[in-house]
């Protein structure tokens, strides 16, 4: 008996393609990168949303700019921490104007209602104060001399 010498049949190798792994890996850089910095995020959105203000430039420093360019009626204090603003009154001569009075407010985010405050206020009502999420203000309004304001960080 003669046996026939063929060699043993071979098994044919079943090659893996690599996509799943492609797949697997590209979703682990991308929940990495998604997950991640909300991981590391120190819980800063729990605090709210920050005012405007602290997101832009100093707001003491932009109504100085701004508003007084010339630097006459506007003046930094304090380390930067005091604003001084003199509006123009009937018989004074220097001072900001209305328009420019309003910039200086809108620069540093006053209220509405604190703004319409400093302006109805009289000279027999002498200094008065308010105040605003990271400020305080005094301020004196005389018809004939203008309206001082007195801005303080807190």
């Amino acid at each position: 008996m003669t046996q026939s010498r063929q060699p043993p049949p071979t098994q044919h190798a079943r090659k893996r393609s690599p996509l799943p792994w492609l797949i697997f890996a590209v979703l682990v850089v991308v929940a990495g990168i998604v997950l991640v910095p909300k991981l590391l995020d120190d819980n800063s959105a729990d605090t709210g949303p920050e005012p405007v203000a602290a997101e832009e430039q100093d707001p003491l420093l932009v109504a100085v700019q701004k508003c007084d360019p010339t630097k006459k009626d506007v003046k930094l204090s304090d380390g930067n921490r005091k604003l001084t603003a003199n509006g123009a009154g009937e018989k004074a001569t220097t001072g900001l104007s209305e328009s420019a009075m309003t910039c200086v407010f809108e620069a540093m985010q006053v209220p509405g209602q604190l703004r319409e405050r400093m302006y109805s206020t009289v000279a027999a009502d002498g200094q008065l104060q308010g105040d605003w999420p990271g400020f305080t203000v005094v301020w004196t309004n005389d018809k004939a001399k203008g309206l001082k304001v007195t801005v303080t960080r807190n």
